[in-house]
Formats: structure tokens, sequence, C-alpha cells
């Protein structure tokens, strides 16, 4: 799971259509950097969710870090002027033990709320 960095003052700064061009340009860099066999949406407002299928949480961590940088190193151009900004992700590594697909979402939630405590801009791994 992740979701961009202050998105609330990106709409408050430069409205929202250009809010709507940072969603587009975070799923347009998300899509580009995962493998065909990996599904990526928007999981509501800022926040986006992955599933990468046969990946242990060090190569998940390893795909999310390139997301990252890559939001981070960019601009999106808008009418309103240029906007940078981060992302912050939180993941968890779907396991054997009894487990549903919600405790396994929180256990990404908990990874993402992490990530965002400890300074934001950064992946976190689930325990």
């Amino acid at each position: 799971m992740f979701d961009i960095d202050h998105f609330k003052p990106v709409n408050d700064n430069y409205g929202h259509l250009a809010g709507d061009e940072v969603i587009r340009h975070t799923a347009q860099v998300t899509r580009s950097s995962i493998r065909q066999s990996d599904s990526a949406g928007r999981y509501g407002g800022e926040e986006f969710g992955i599933i990468l299928p046969e990946t242990d949480a060090e190569n998940a961590r390893l795909i999310c870090e390139r997301i990252r940088e890559s939001i981070e190193k960019s601009t999106v151009e808008t009418s309103a002027g240029n906007i940078t900004y981060t992302i912050s992700m939180g993941i968890a590594q779907l396991t054997d033990e009894p487990e549903n697909y919600m405790q396994w979402m929180q256990k990404a939630d908990e990874a993402l709320y992490a990530a965002k405590e400890s300074g934001r801009n950064r992946v976190v791994v689930a325990e």
C-alpha cells in the first residue's frame, strides 16, 4: 500500500485539476515500474495498492524503492505550476500462516503508517 505524501496541500495550492495530474503521474510511474504479472490500482483518494505475486518482501522492497525514487526525482508539469512530491509505502508479505486478506492488508497499512510516522518518503516492510 502507498500514498502520496502531503497531498491535500497540492490540491489546496495548485487546484484539484493539478492534483488529478499528480494522481495520473503516480499511476503511470507505478505501471511502468511493475511486471506484467503484477497488479496495481488506486485504493481511494491518493492511496494505491500493488500486488506482486511470487515476490518475497525483500524483492517487493526493491520494486517499491524503484517506484519511490522515480516519483521523488520527477516533476509534474501542470498549468498551475510544476509539482514535485514524494510517496510513502508499506509492504506486507502474504504468508502461509492462517490469515485472511483483511489481516494482510492491515499489516501493509500499518507498515504504510510507520513509513509516514518515521518521516515519509520511505518504504517500510511489516514485521
